[in-house]
């Protein structure tokens, strides 16, 4: 589970596994056995990974609904980079990291 979750989240950022790799600072080679479930991560790494991607360890580990996780990205991509306005204004920044920081309380509560 862990090394298809880390695959297809390298794939939806369009990354190359050498890409992924060195962004986190791993060998090339240990990321790829990552991916085919040949190895897996300490604790610390597995916490570098899950905060690169901006997802959880339990959704690495296969523990979360995925759709949830999904959701959440949406949503969180619509907040921080679309053009919505609430009250007739867009929002300021610090007013988009309250919205994201409240529907993570929400959905960590599914």
């Amino acid at each position: 589970m862990f090394g298809e979750r880390l695959r297809s989240l390298r794939e939806h950022q369009e990354l190359s596994q050498g890409e992924a790799a060195q962004k986190l600072g791993i060998i090339q080679n240990t990321y790829s056995r990552y991916e085919r479930g040949i190895r897996e991560p300490d604790y610390a790494t597995l916490k570098k990974i899950a905060n690169f991607y901006g997802v959880s360890i339990d959704y690495l580990l296969g523990n979360d609904d995925p759709s949830i996780e999904d959701d959440l990205t949406d949503l969180e991509n619509i907040l921080m980079n679309g053009r919505y306005t609430i009250y007739a204004h867009f929002p300021a920044d610090d007013e988009r990291e309250m919205l994201r920081d409240l529907l993570r309380v929400i959905y960590r509560r599914k």
